[in-house]
């Protein structure tokens, strides 16, 4: 096409050459009189008339007229005005080796636009040149010519080939030339253009041997209107260092030399505020600092900055930020390529003809890269890989060592060319990975065209109507279909494979890098797979995090730039995974959701033993005398594995008499003391209980109050009174002789109340807590609320943790007449009237193997106001009393009493248990008034696996002997005050203390 085009308009030309090949007859006499006279040789041949217009350095217009004369003089003939002026119509004159008169150049010819004089006899010009657009002068006898600014007042552009020096007017000094726009000069000196207040242009060609260096500083005296400044020697210079003492912003420094010599220190030019191209095409071996590049700074902006053929080891990259075009050519520059911030700026990037080794990086594919003539190896980036077969780009990689440099079979495909339409309006953006830097290779569908380069593309005149279009990489051969953004994404269809899901719809896209896909409210993000499966305008798939946890009903959202499809309904499934053992040994269940044994609560999973360690514990022990010592049974939970296993008892340790086994372990201890406690840890598995113990049996247990000073027989086997005639109650106390009131036992409210007159006698579960082994509270159980069932004599009440998984059954049983029970090794007696209580705790989830339980009981004495017989005849004060069944062991209590208004509560406590089918010792140790004159006592449960089991306590009250009926005493007598109350304790005083803080302090 291009072909066509040029033979076509060589034709043309030919034509008006033929049509136009003989001059004008008028101009015919002039040109033949002015070849006459300066004998140009050239020109004096025959038939030049006819000629003329068709040799090489003559033009003419289509009627003949003469548009450009070229003389050359071979005699002294002084050329002038009169000359020329005969040729109306002359546009261009050109004379060589001429005589000039001065009225050439002084008298204006009427069309003249361009004069070009090469002569020996005028050394001065000051006088006024006529108007021409453009005036070159050259000496061909190489003698210096002086110009003013006066003189070049109509002059729109003046070159000199020769010396020129440019001076102030003699007639006319503060002529002030506004007319001037280019002074291009062969001088010895900048120009000082301080009188042509409108050059726009200079170009200064410097000679080495005789120029002024002082002249720099004239540069710094440049206005804003000198924006383009070129300066050019044949030898060496110094730099002109002295263009940065003014800030004035330029379109163009340029340099062309032979080389610049070394500096005295580092340059710097950020002084200056800008130059749009700042170009050195030669630098030179010498034009270095300390082998550094020269420059320490450059203009603070600036667009295109070329330096070539140098000699610079070093450099700081760091001095080119905000640069766009830069050129580093020829430089001797060695190492790796930089991958520095500043790349962020340029669109090109020229390095050829260095020694620059390594690899590169993919972040120089944010520019146009030339690094031909280099050492570099490694592969060349995909995205100028996939255009190395453009000539242009190919060639800017060759001569390196690259692995994959192919400029014809660089094949790209979809997986790595991805482009996307950005819409910011009102405008359309091409981008995307790897798109190439030429707009020509790029061809795009509904009317729309791209313009641009470097990455940087805008579309142009797409179809109103158009939601979406085609485009082609050209040199690829591959299509895409393209969003316009202007349409939100529309999901179709979503198929879940494990962790991965496959979205079809379209309005997608094929750079996953502006696509977001979120599943569920939380939500969770789907990660846009490149891998496997390419994504494009019709479908996508992306990767859950692995394993995939939750699952149900969810929403899948996708998201191309800012636009946002509608909410997708799925049902997520979660990934499975394998156990290692998939029954996890029997001993727990397999979470499918992460592959891991979810262990039951007294197993524990180490290493490769998948829940075959044992959490154990200690529920319950044998004892031995304290006179000869012997074996105690350690009954609890132990498991098969007994690595590093150890018994300590107070810090000593105990070797079991045989291996231990899965639920017992015998030890042997020497004799001790009755009623003392000790430590105990069992050691195994890196695992560790701790507890307490009390390893002596005590075979004699004492009566309450000694059954009252022998009005009863203690049995010390059961600590129970067989009293005497006239005595009754646990500890045997007097009976009345008065006629006794109504006492009416109830259960209500998981507790046992007794009414009797204005008198009221509660007994009821406080709460269940647990305990450390230190003591410390970790928390109050929360139980559901409670259920009753009614059974022969009583109430049964049955809860469940707030979990689920424990079942805690509290029964109050009824006792009509005196009833013998036995329970753990335990035998007593519960007199009629009186309320026995049973707990029962079963596979309770405790917080640590080292924890325990707590029931925590509250009983209080209170006046009734609905009773209508209220009898004042009595002491209304609360006693309340406390006894151990040993005093060998302290702070244990199996005995209280709460007394009012001659009627008094006993409470009594076993201090024995079935702990996971195995009688055990007891210990009783909390106990403590509340503010409300309410007592809180408490029952210490081992750490029992499966389920502990208490027989007890039990509830009577009976009548003091001091009783007194209501008609037995004067009304005055009877009491009106409010009660108080006192504690008699046998052992110790009880403290009044708030509730959490005894509680803890007890434990």
């Amino acid at each position: 096409m291009k072909l066509a085009l040029i033979l076509y308009k060589l034709t043309i030309f030919l034509l008006l050459l033929s049509i136009c090949n003989s001059i004008d007859v008028i101009e015919e006499q002039c040109l033949l009189k002015i070849v006459n006279n300066v004998k140009d040789k050239n020109l004096n041949i025959p038939n030049i008339t006819s000629l003329f217009c068709g040799m090489s350095s003559f033009n003419c217009y289509t009627n003949g007229s003469v548009q450009q004369l070229n003389l050359r003089s071979s005699n002294s003939y002084s050329i002038s005005n009169t000359d020329i002026s005969c040729f109306p119509n002359l546009y261009i004159f050109m004379a060589s080796n001429l005589t000039i008169d001065q009225s050439l150049l002084k008298t204006k010819t009427a069309s003249l636009s361009a004069m070009t004089i090469d002569s020996n006899n005028i050394l001065d010009i000051d006088f006024e040149i006529a108007p021409l657009t453009s005036f070159s002068w050259s000496d061909y006898s190489r003698k210096s010519l002086t110009i003013t600014p006066f003189a070049l007042k109509n002059v729109q552009s003046f070159t000199s080939y020769s010396i020129v020096n440019l001076v102030n007017s003699s007639n006319n000094i503060n002529y002030i030339n506004n007319y001037t726009e280019t002074y291009t000069a062969y001088t010895d000196y900048i120009p000082d253009l301080t009188k042509m207040i409108k050059i726009n242009r200079l170009q200064v060609d410097l000679d080495p041997k005789t120029f002024q260096e002082s002249s720099y500083i004239n540069i710094a005296k440049y206005s804003s209107i000198v924006k383009y400044i070129a300066i050019n020697s044949y030898g060496y210079i110094r730099f002109p260092h002295e263009i940065a003492y003014s800030n004035t912003p330029r379109n163009s420094i340029t340099f062309r030399t032979k080389g610049f010599f070394a500096p005295t220190s580092p340059i710097d030019l950020s002084n200056i505020e800008g130059i749009n191209t700042f170009s050195i095409s030669n630098m030179g071996n010498d034009f270095h600092y300390q082998n550094k590049f020269p420059f320490s700074k450059l203009p603070l902006k600036g667009i295109t900055f070329s330096f070539s053929n140098g000699n610079i080891s070093t450099i700081d990259w760091n001095i080119f930020n905000n640069i766009k075009n830069l050129k580093l050519i020829g430089l001797n520059l060695s190492g790796p390529i930089p991958t520095t911030p500043f790349f962020q700026s340029l669109i090109s990037f020229d390095l050829s003809g260095n020694q620059f080794t390594g690899t590169l990086d993919d972040s120089l594919c944010l520019v146009e890269l030339n690094v031909r003539n280099n050492s570099l190896t490694g592969k060349i980036p995909n995205c100028f890989y996939c255009y190395l077969n453009n000539s242009f780009l190919g060639g800017n990689f060759a001569n390196n060592y690259f692995n994959n440099y192919d400029t014809v079979n660089n094949k790209c495909g979809y997986d790595l060319i991805k482009p996307y339409i950005l819409y910011q309006s009102p405008s359309f953006y091409l981008k995307g990975k790897n798109i190439g830097f030429y707009d020509y290779n790029i061809k795009m569908g509904s009317n729309c065209a791209v313009l641009g380069g470097n990455g940087d593309f805008r579309i142009y005149g797409c179809l109103t109507t158009a939601n979406y279009t085609t485009l082609t990489i050209l040199n690829q051969n591959l299509n895409f279909t393209l969003s316009l953004d202007r349409t939100a994404p529309i999901i179709d269809s979503v198929i879940q494979s494990n962790n991965t899901l496959t979205i079809s719809g379209s309005y997608f896209s094929y750079e996953p890098s502006i696509m977001k896909v979120t599943i569920g409210d939380t939500p969770l993000n789907c990660k846009i797979n490149n891998n496997n499966t390419i994504p494009t305008f019709y479908s996508i798939q992306c990767d859950i995090e692995y394993p995939v946890i939750e699952y149900g009903p969810k929403n899948v959202i996708v998201q191309v730039n800012s636009l946002i499809s509608k909410p997708f309904e799925i049902n997520l499934d979660y990934t499975k995974f394998e156990c290692p053992i998939s029954d996890c040994n029997d001993n727990g269940i397999c979470n499918d959701h992460i592959g891991v044994c979810e262990c039951s609560k007294d197993w524990k999973t180490i290493d490769q033993d998948i829940c075959t360690v044992a959490i154990h514990y200690l529920s319950s022990y044998s004892q031995t005398s304290d006179i000869d010592g012997g074996i105690i049974n350690l009954y609890g939970f132990f498991g098969n594995v007994h690595n590093d296993f150890m018994v300590l008892i107070d810090g000593n340790e105990y070797s079991p008499n045989v291996p231990p086994t899965s639920s017992v372990i015998a030890i042997s201890i020497g004799s001790g003391k009755i009623g003392t406690n000790s430590s105990i840890e069992i050691i195994q598995n890196g695992l560790t209980f701790h507890g307490t113990i009390y390893p002596y049996s005590n075979l004699i247990k004492e009566c309450p109050s000694n059954c009252n000073n022998n009005n009863g027989k203690c049995n010390t086997t059961t600590g129970e009174c067989t009293c005497n005639n006239g005595y009754t109650g646990v500890d045997c106390i007097k009976t009345t002789n008065s006629t006794l009131p109504t006492i009416a036992p109830t259960i209500s409210n998981v507790g046992a109340l007794f009414r009797s007159e204005q008198t009221a006698f509660t007994a009821s579960i406080y709460k269940f807590i647990e305990v450390d082994y230190k003591g410390t509270i970790i928390k109050y159980v929360t139980i559901s609320p409670w259920k009753t069932e009614t059974i022969d004599q009583g109430i049964k009440y049955i809860g469940t943790s707030s979990n689920g998984t424990s079942t805690f059954e509290i029964t109050f049983l009824k006792v009509s007449k005196n009833q013998q029970f036995s329970f753990a090794g335990n035998e007593y007696n519960v007199g009629a009237g009186g309320i026995k209580m049973s707990i029962t705790v079963s596979n309770y989830t405790y917080s640590n193997q080292s924890n325990y339980l707590v029931a925590a009981l509250q009983a209080k004495a209170e006046s009734y106001s609905g009773e209508t017989n209220q009898n004042k005849c009595n002491n209304g004060t609360i006693v309340i009393t406390s006894q151990s069944n040993s005093n060998l062991t302290l702070n244990n209590y199996n005995y209280f009493t709460i007394s009012k208004d001659g009627k008094r509560l006993s409470i009594r406590l076993q201090d024995r248990l079935i702990s996971d089918d195995q009688s055990t010792y007891m210990v009783n140790q909390l106990k403590t008034i509340l503010p409300d004159q309410s007592l809180l006592f408490g029952m210490s449960l081992p750490h029992c696996g499966k389920q502990c089991s208490i027989d007890g306590p039990d509830f009577i009250v009976n009548i003091e002997s001091n009783y007194k009926t209501a008609s037995s005493c004067p009304t005055s007598s009877n009491s009106d005050s409010e009660p108080s109350s006192s504690l008699k304790d046998s052992s110790i005083s009880f403290i009044l203390l708030i509730v959490s803080i005894l509680i803890s302090l007890l434990f």
